[in-house]
């Protein structure tokens, strides 16, 4: 029998694309979803982000003229800001619970030092960790003074600026972005960690008497492979640590145990995936569909309150946006565990939520291959 022609392939690969529906599904919805995925981010992408400014007005003033007022009130003028009055014991505070970007401080001589051709000195403290929001509040600051120099017939407003940075002082870009990596590896290698080892056990006879009993099963899946998700988290940590040489800010102790519960979340949602799955190309599926959510909308390069309500409740979801603001809060911030309740809550919500399911998915699994065996049996007696 010869070899099948050229054009009989071709007639044969593309009734096969119509036949499986899949390829013409991908090449008419994919694009589509896609787009409007990727649309829809660089939407967020490109808006401008609100800055929110606390202001402490020291200055007392000449006469009627109050001349840091004026530049809070022109401030308030700006585009996409948001100014409050605070007192200077407040700026802490503010900081820690995130109702403010920056703080600016006027000094009690201001307008007077100005009408006495002296240079006024004044504080303007950023929260540090968005380097694109502190670029903002600064270039807000600036336009707001150049144009109340403006109004005065003068070109520009003679001030020293004291920059400082609330948190990160000192540290460089890279030690500020580096905790997104951390995060989003740990999760990842610890998905991948758990998704294979179920997978590989329901592809082995061994899967016949352990998923008899699936609380157990998961039970002692999500405790044996945590030890290979622990030692994942801190073969990152030692990376980055001893041979990036970046700057722990907060206590190394409680970063690694951030970083292990990051990677029990991941040991869970890939015994998810797994355990709710039928095949392994299903199960490929659902792992590449959690991690493509957790980069998307987990907060790793768009911040989370950018998004639309409805995004925003599918971010909440996602442990990787409480493992993203743990570890800001630890690395950059310096933050303890007592000021990580909400996240470390919230991931150990996830986790279980994430086995419970994985136990359901298992009983399922188990039920549906005991009716597929009595079937093949009663054929074969037939």
């Amino acid at each position: 029998m010869g070899n099948e022609g050229f054009g009989s392939m071709l007639a044969n690969v593309i009734k096969n694309g119509f036949k499986r529906k899949v390829p013409i599904g991908m090449a008419v919805f994919g694009p589509i979803i896609i787009m409007i995925v990727l649309g829809y981010m660089v939407t967020i992408a490109g808006t401008a982000d609100t800055v929110n400014i606390g202001v402490v007005n020291h200055d007392q003033g000449m006469a009627n003229v109050n001349i840091a007022s004026n530049i809070i009130e022109e401030l308030k003028g700006q585009d996409n800001v948001n100014v409050t009055s605070i007192n200077q014991n407040e700026i802490s505070s503010d900081f820690k619970d995130k109702s403010i970007d920056a703080a600016i401080v006027f000094p009690e001589n201001f307008t007077r030092d100005l009408a006495m051709k002296k240079t006024p000195e004044v504080s303007l403290q950023v929260e540090g960790t968005d380097q694109i929001k502190s670029a903002l509040v600064n270039r807000a600051f600036l336009n707001s003074t150049m144009e109340v120099a403006a109004e005065s017939g003068n070109t520009v407003m003679p001030l020293k600026i004291s920059n400082e940075s609330f948190y990160g002082e000192g540290l460089s870009f890279t030690n500020l972005f580096i905790y997104h990596i951390m995060a989003l590896v740990t999760l990842l290698i610890s998905t991948i960690i758990g998704l294979f080892a179920v997978l590989g056990d329901k592809n082995s006879s061994k899967s016949n008497k352990m998923f008899l009993s699936p609380v157990k099963a998961v039970a002692a899946y999500i405790v044996g492979l945590s030890i290979f998700a622990f030692i994942a988290a801190l073969m990152v940590l030692a990376y980055v640590i001893y041979v990036m040489g970046i700057t722990i800010v907060g206590d190394i102790g409680n970063t690694v145990l951030v970083m292990l519960l990051i990677a029990l979340a991941g040991v869970s949602l890939g015994i998810l995936a797994a355990a709710v799955t039928r095949t392994e190309k299903q199960a490929l599926g659902l792992f590449g569909l959690i991690i493509i959510l957790q980069v998307l909308f987990g907060g790793l390069f768009i911040a989370v309150a950018r998004f639309d309500y409805y995004i925003q409740l599918l971010s909440y979801c996602l442990p990787l946006t409480y493992g993203l603001d743990a570890m800001q809060s630890i690395v950059i911030k310096g933050f303890g565990l007592g000021d990580l309740g909400t996240d470390m809550l919230a991931i150990s919500a996830i986790i279980i939520v994430a086995l419970v399911l994985s136990v359901i998915g298992l009983k399922i699994g188990r039920n549906k291959g005991t009716i597929r065996d009595m079937e093949d049996k009663k054929k074969q007696a037939i």
